[in-house]
């Protein structure tokens, strides 16, 4: 790679191009991709990348304790009715209606446990 194509992807921040472009290339010349199919290809991983920082920068953001996930959560202490609605709530439809939930409990029931999770 020289070093005009590296400070090129570097200027125009393709971090991701950087790590992939060659590895890709490579496969694109033995499947005898066109150009088209090529840059495709490169520019989908960095479009892959991006999203997955994004992510990461959100979570960072919100300050959401990550240890309170659904893995970590006892849903045999849940009544059945309880249990059945999350079973809703995680299919996430609620998001796309952009509906708000409201969540009553005692202290210590879970309630904030499993709104962080959702």
């Amino acid at each position: 790679m020289t070093v005009e194509f590296q400070e090129c992807l570097k200027s125009l921040r393709l971090p991701a191009v950087k790590d992939c472009f060659q590895k890709l290339a490579d496969q694109a010349r033995a499947q005898r991709y066109t150009y088209e199919q090529y840059l495709a290809e490169v520019l989908e991983r960095e479009r892959e990348e991006r999203r997955r920082h994004r992510i990461e920068r959100y979570l960072r953001a919100s300050k959401l304790p990550l240890e309170k996930n659904l893995d970590s959560f006892d849903r045999s202490r849940l009544p059945a009715k309880v249990d059945a609605q999350l079973s809703l709530l995680l299919e996430g439809s609620f998001v796309d209606r952009a509906e708000n939930v409201l969540a009553f409990g005692n202290p210590g029931s879970g309630k904030s446990h499993l709104l962080y999770a959702l």
